[in-house]
C-alpha cells in the first residue's frame, strides 16, 4: 500500500477538541492541498505528522508500514520533511548556508568527527541549484533575503531524502517569478516520486499546482477530492461553511488635513528617496512586487533602519534616530514577520496586549494584575481573539489571531500613524476581513493608515489612495477607484506610467511580467 495515510486522527488540548477523526491520504508523486480556515486544525495535523505532537488516537501509515513518531527525528527518518512558514525558526542566522544544510548530518554523525567540508559545500551548491538559487554556499544566513531563506529550507529538507514534504505557505515570501520557479521544482520532484502536502491561503496557486485537496473545518474533513472539480468559490464555501461573498468596498470620506508626511526620506537599504503623505482617516496603500522595497520603507519610517529626512505628524516636524523616538511621536509598525518581530511567543495574550501600556498599569513598579487582565480582556473581546482567554499562550493561536494581538497592543497607546506591512500574510479569508474591519475602524477614528502589500486585490478592497513602488521608489500615486488590478500589476512590474496599460490585454501583461 503505497502512499501516506493518516487514519482517524484525534487530538485535544484540555477540553478543546482540535481534530475529530481526520483522515488524510497522500499518493506518491502528487501535490495534495490541505485547506481550512485558521484554527481548522491544519497545523495540529501537520505537527502530528512531523513528530512534534502525539495524537490522542489514530494511526499513520507510510508506504505500507505503520509508524509511531516519538520525535521530529523519527518523522524525518520515515521520509517526512517540513518547510515551515516562519523560515527563520528553521535556520541558524550566524552560520553559513552550507553549514545550515549540513546541520542535520552533523547531528546524525556523532561517531564520525571528521567531516569533509569541501564535500558539504559541493553538496550544498548542488542542492541550491536544484531549488533555483545562485548564491554562494559560504553566505551567512543573516545576510540572506526572506525568499532566499525559504528556498534554503527547502534545500535542507531535500538533503534528508524526504519523500513526503509539507509546504506551509511556501510562496508567502516569494515573488511571482520565484513562485513559478518553485512550482517547476515541485513538478520536477513529483516526477521523481516525491509527494507534497501544500498548505496555502492562495487558492489560485492551489488550483495551479495541486492535484487533490482535503479541506478541514473545525477539526473535521468536510471535503476531499480532485482540485480540478472545485471552483475557488466552492473551496471557500467548504472552508467557511457557507456561500462566501466578498464585501463590496464602500465609498469613504476622510479629512483634508494631512496627519502624516515624510519629505526626502532617504532609505539606506535601497538607496532611494521617497515622499508620501496621508490625511486624517485616509488609508494609503503601497503596491509593490516582492523585493520592491516595501519592508525597507516601513522599517525606515519607524527608524528601525537608518534613514534621513523629515517626518511631519499633525503639523509638527520630527527627525528620528531610533524606533523609540518614532513610537513616542505616535508611529507604530505591524511588521511582516509577526512571530519574529511583533510577538513574545512564549508569553500570554494578556502580556502581549498590555506590553505597551505598562506605565499605566503599574504602581510602585508592580504590575496591577487585575487591571492588566481587565484591559486585556476588553481588547480580546473587541478584537474577537479566539480563544477568548487573556491567559492563552500566543504561540498556540492561529496566524489570524496572532495578527490581531500584534495590532491590539497599539490600540490604547497614543499612536496616530499605523503602518501595516503585509498584514494578511498567512491568514485565511475570514481573518483577513476581520483585520480589514479593524483597519477601517482605526481610519474612522481619524488615524493615518499606511498599508504595504504585494496582494493587489487587497489594496483595491481597502485603500483610498495607492502609491506604486518599483525598485524602492514611489513612482505613481492614484485613487484606488481609478486603477484596475491589471494596471497595478503592470505598473508594479515597471510598465510605462503614461496610462498605456489600459490598452494591454491580459496576455500581453502576463508576458511583460514573466519577462
Amino acid at each position: 500500500m503505497n502512499g501516506l495515510y493518516m487514519n482517524n486522527i484525534y487530538k485535544s488540548f484540555g477540553t478543546v477538541n482540535v481534530l475529530n477523526g481526520v483522515n488524510l491520504h497522500v499518493q506518491k508523486g502528487e501535490v495534495h492541498a490541505l485547506l481550512g480556515m485558521n484554527g481548522a486544525g491544519k497545523s495540529t495535523l501537520m505537527k502530528i505528522l512531523a513528530g512534534a505532537l502525539f495524537p490522542d488516537k489514530g494511526t499513520i501509515t507510510i508506504d505500507g508500514e505503520e509508524r509511531r513518531f516519538s520525535s521530529p527525528a523519527d518523522a524525518k527518518k520515515a521520509g517526512i520533511g517540513l518547510v515551515v512558514q516562519e523560515v527563520d525558526t528553521a535556520l541558524f542566522p550566524s552560520l553559513t548556508v552550507y553549514e545550515n544544510i549540513a546541520a542535520s548530518d552533523i547531528v546524525d554523525t556523532k561517531q564520525k568527527p571528521l567531516l569533509s567540508w569541501k564535500q558539504q559545500k559541493h553538496r550544498a551548491a548542488k542542492l541550491l541549484r536544484q531549488v533555483g538559487l545562485s548564491i554562494s554556499p559560504n553566505k551567512l544566513i543573516r545576510e540572506c533575503t526572506l525568499h532566499e531563506k525559504q528556498l534554503i529550507v527547502l534545500a535542507k529538507v531535500l538533503s534528508s531524502s524526504a519523500r513526503y514534504i509539507i509546504l506551509d505557505e511556501p510562496t508567502a515570501a516569494l515573488s511571482e517569478t520565484e513562485t513559478k520557479r518553485l512550482f517547476t521544482i515541485i513538478n520536477d520532484l513529483k516526477a521523481q516520486g516525491v509527494s507534497f502536502i501544500y498548505i496555502s491561503h492562495k487558492l489560485k496557486e492551489v488550483k495551479e499546482i495541486c492535484d487533490r485537496v482535503t479541506i478541514l473545518r473545525d477539526g473535521n474533513v468536510v471535503h476531499h477530492g480532485d482540485v480540478s472539480t472545485l471552483s475557488l468559490e466552492e473551496m471557500i464555501q467548504h472552508m467557511v461553511g457557507r456561500v462566501y461573498t466578498t464585501v463590496q468596498k464602500e465609498a469613504r470620506t476622510y479629512s483634508d488635513d494631512i496627519l502624516f508626511k515624510v519629505e526626502q526620506l532617504r532609505i539606506a537599504k535601497t538607496g532611494t528617496t521617497v515622499d508620501l503623505e496621508i490625511h486624517k482617516g485616509e488609508i494609503v496603500g503601497i503596491a509593490g512586487l516582492a523585493g520592491a522595497g516595501k519592508t525597507e520603507l516601513a522599517e525606515s519610517l519607524i527608524a528601525h533602519t537608518k534613514a534621513t529626512g523629515e517626518w511631519w505628524i499633525d503639523g509638527k516636524r520630527y527627525t528620528f534616530s531610533s524606533p523609540k523616538e518614532a513610537i513616542a511621536a505616535g508611529i507604530c509598525l505591524i511588521p511582516e514577520e509577526r512571530r519574529k518581530q511583533g510577538l513574545f511567543l512564549d508569553e500570554t495574550v494578556r502580556t502581549n496586549l498590555t506590553v505597551r501600556l505598562l506605565s499605566s498599569l503599574t504602581k510602585w513598579q508592580w504590575v496591577l494584575q487585575k487591571k492588566e487582565t481587565q484591559v486585556a480582556q476588553h481588547l480580546v473581546d473587541v478584537l474577537r481573539i479566539h480563544p477568548p482567554f487573556p491567559q492563552a499562550v500566543v504561540k498556540q493561536l492561529s496566524g489570524g489571531n496572532q495578527q490581531k494581538v500584534v495590532i491590539g497592543k497599539w490600540l490604547k497607546t497614543n499612536a496616530d500613524v499605523f503602518i501595516f506591512d503585509e498584514p494578511t500574510k498567512g491568514i485565511d479569508v475570514n481573518a483577513k476581513q476581520e483585520v480589514f474591519s479593524i483597519i477601517r475602524s482605526l481610519a474612522d477614528e481619524g488615524k493615518a493608515i499606511l498599508y504595504l502589500t504585494s496582494e493587489f486585490q487587497e489594496l483595491l478592497d481597502i485603500a483610498d489612495t495607492i502609491y506604486i513602488m518599483v525598485d524602492g521608489q514611489l513612482v505613481k500615486r492614484v485613487s484606488a477607484r481609478d486603477i484596475t488590478y491589471e494596471q497595478l500589476i503592470y505598473y508594479c512590474s515597471g510598465g510605462d506610467l503614461d496610462g498605456t496599460a489600459g490598452r494591454f490585454d491580459r496576455q500581453e501583461k502576463a508576458s511583460a511580467i514573466s519577462s
